[in-house]
């Protein structure tokens, strides 16, 4: 593989804005060669923003011939097709979660890189937080004691900027709240405390849209041995916005917006105190440079990426069996007030 590496970003929508258009322009062993969008002038609305040296491009398989690997950052539903036919061109593929808005084609685009000897990782930023390393020495050193069980809440009001408007389209999300920022909560947990092996799952949706809140109790089998979590999202109001872990000694907490380091909460001669674990050499630069850095790594050397196809296929697994098996949240005001319709009719 000749340095620089030459990429293109698909999609020019919020999250290349914010993060990968940074990661990217100014990364020594990277070209951008193009944006993509199938808005043009806003792909290259984008690059006279930021002085880019690059193209905008309508369609991605223009490009297919001339670049060595893509972000895909396309809505849900065009992950796909997208991914598979970067990768029958030769392309690397750098997928913003989800892989695919169902299982079985998460399943065959990794099948299909291991099948190319392509690397396909998956935009899982949360991963190169540093709380991520952080929270799991600090569980394998026995500073919480025995992990018995956690609470991760992350919600609030939805104020995302999207170009597109996908994410309330079902057919083209793949699912509301779970789908959107439950996989990085789901992928998260998987990591620290090992498989999954038993769930319930709750959520609004009523049956003609997607779901705005969520709760999944699940139960983990791994190398700390049995430990229980409730996971909770909302999109409609705040909740606690951390990943809050018990111990037999010590609880460990992350919050969401200071997720570079780990709270350790504990009782010391009847007192409450707290310390905050942080890495004296912590990693320069955002969660997506340092994704980057790993996705190009892993081209150069023929290594895994941080997040492989197959850990996107499981957790879209568990997703399809949430909603496949679901119960709704208990609404009573609701239900109350269709009673009362349903009496009048």
């Amino acid at each position: 593989m000749k340095m620089p590496l030459r990429l293109a970003i698909l999609g020019c929508g919020a999250i290349t804005r914010g993060e990968h258009v940074p990661a990217v322009s100014d990364h020594p062993d990277v070209q951008l060669i193009a944006l993509v969008d199938s808005d043009l002038s806003r792909a290259q609305s984008l690059i006279d923003r930021r002085g880019l040296s690059c193209q905008a491009v309508a369609d991605y398989r223009e490009l297919l011939g001339r670049v060595d690997a893509v972000i895909n950052a396309l809505p849900n539903h065009l992950h796909d097709a997208v991914n598979r036919d970067s990768l029958l061109a030769g392309v690397h593929v750098l997928c913003e979660k989800p892989l695919a808005i169902s299982a079985a084609e998460a399943r065959a685009c990794t099948e299909l890189a291991a099948q190319r000897k392509l690397i396909l990782a998956v935009g899982m930023n949360r991963r190169f937080f540093e709380s991520r390393s952080l929270l799991a020495l600090a569980m394998r050193e026995g500073l919480l004691g025995t992990v018995r069980e956690y609470d991760f809440q992350y919600g609030g009001a939805f104020d995302w900027r999207s170009a597109s408007g996908f994410y309330f389209d079902r057919a083209k999300a793949g699912g509301g709240a779970l789908v959107d920022f439950g996989v990085h909560m789901i992928d998260s947990v998987i990591d620290w405390f090992g498989p999954i092996t038993a769930f319930d799952y709750q959520d609004d949706d009523w049956g003609s849209g997607i779901e705005a809140n969520a709760i999944l109790d699940v139960r983990h089998e791994g190398q700390l041995g049995e430990i229980k979590g409730r996971l909770r999202i909302s999109r409609t109001f705040a909740l606690k916005n951390r990943l809050l872990v018990h111990g037999t000694q010590a609880d460990a907490e992350v919050a969401v917006h200071n997720p570079d380091v780990v709270v350790l909460h504990r009782t010391v001669g009847g007192k409450p105190l707290s310390e905050t674990l942080r890495h004296e050499n912590a990693e320069s630069g955002s969660s997506y440079r340092r994704q980057l850095d790993n996705f190009i790594h892993s081209i150069v050397n023929g290594t895994n990426p941080e997040v492989d196809g197959w850990q996107a296929v499981r957790v879209m697994e568990l997703i399809e069996n949430c909603y496949a098996h679901k119960r709704r949240i208990p609404e009573p005001w609701a239900e109350n007030a269709v009673e009362r319709c349903e009496a009048r009719v």
